[in-house]
């Protein structure tokens, strides 16, 4: 089914020959409701647009009745025949900036690194790389976390993820860790002899694998961030090189972070995960902040 030639002229002559988005010159007739979903050859499900609003914004089904609300506003426009409304153009205008156009959606796909390089490997984990834990030896360093959180400074983590076998190998995040049991679970921590110091203990493990940690963070004066870090295990592939110049392929395993919870200075309270729920409690220090960082964050 088409628009007869009589109806496109209609709808061009009450658009004023103009794209009712944009207003440029130069227009198609298009199907706010496309012929192939059983939208109507009718004026009202017509619309008056140049070929570029038609490609970006046409095929988009959740700007139907966006579309449909700005071809009435401009008709209406077009029908006062009044002084040409800048002010309310600028904010169509405004509008239109922010829908996703497909070039906006290809350039954020997600694309899989396995895919690329190197030919797949059997789908067996990289079982040298996931010795490490944050329960038992041996443990992720300590460091490694700190610097997953991020500085208290920034708004959110600017490193979101690290190779887990290679950092915890690497000199980056040198020094010696210690490992204490504390009310019955392992604190993992690091110091330096500049007085700076950061431990973590793993509060539990959800079944989709979001590991949560109760983390705290000095740097060397009296205050002591305490926050709980959200990470996960994530395996890809990437490109490495021998000394011989011959390039390879291998499996890693990344570990990344989904996010962080602030617990304030000093924090001492009881957190906990039951039922699906992240339970952080009041906080009970010498502060007295009490339940303004009580929180319960469902973690599937």
């Amino acid at each position: 089914m088409a628009f007869t030639e009589q109806q496109k002229l209609e709808i061009r002559r009450r658009a004023h020959f103009r794209c009712c988005l944009c207003h440029a010159l130069g227009i198609e007739i298009h199907h706010i409701v496309p012929a192939a979903e059983g939208g109507p050859d009718t004026h009202d499900n017509g619309a008056a647009l140049c070929p570029s609003c038609h490609e970006i914004y046409g095929a988009n089904p959740t700007k139907r009745k966006f579309i449909r609300e700005v071809r009435d506003f401009w008709y209406e426009l077009c029908e006062r025949d009044v002084p040409f409304p800048r002010d309310e153009l600028r904010a169509i205008s405004a509008l239109l900036e922010r829908v996703a156009t497909k070039d906006d959606l290809a350039r954020f796909s997600i694309q899989n690194t396995s895919y690329v390089l190197g030919k797949p490997s059997a789908p067996a984990p990289p079982w040298e790389q996931l010795r490490y834990s944050f329960v038992r030896d041996e443990f992720v360093h300590p460091l490694i976390v700190h610097e997953l959180l991020g500085w208290l400074s920034d708004s959110a983590a600017t490193i979101v993820s690290v190779d887990l076998a290679a950092a915890n190998r690497s000199n980056r995040f040198l020094g010696e860790s210690t490992v204490q049991p504390v009310n019955g679970r392992v604190r993992v921590g690091w110091k330096n002899v500049e007085g700076e110091y950061f431990w973590y203990a793993h509060i539990a493990t959800s079944p989709s694998g979001v590991h949560m940690l109760e983390c705290h963070d000095c740097v060397g004066g009296s205050g002591v961030f305490g926050s709980v870090c959200l990470l996960a295990l994530e395996q890809d592939r990437s490109l490495y090189e021998e000394g011989s110049g011959k390039l390879f392929t291998r499996d890693r395993v990344l570990l990344k972070t989904l996010g962080s919870i602030t617990l304030g200075d000093r924090y001492t309270g009881e957190i906990s995960y039951r039922g699906g729920v992240l339970v952080i409690g009041p906080d009970e220090s010498s502060f007295r902040h009490g339940d303004e960082v009580a929180k319960r964050i469902p973690i599937a």
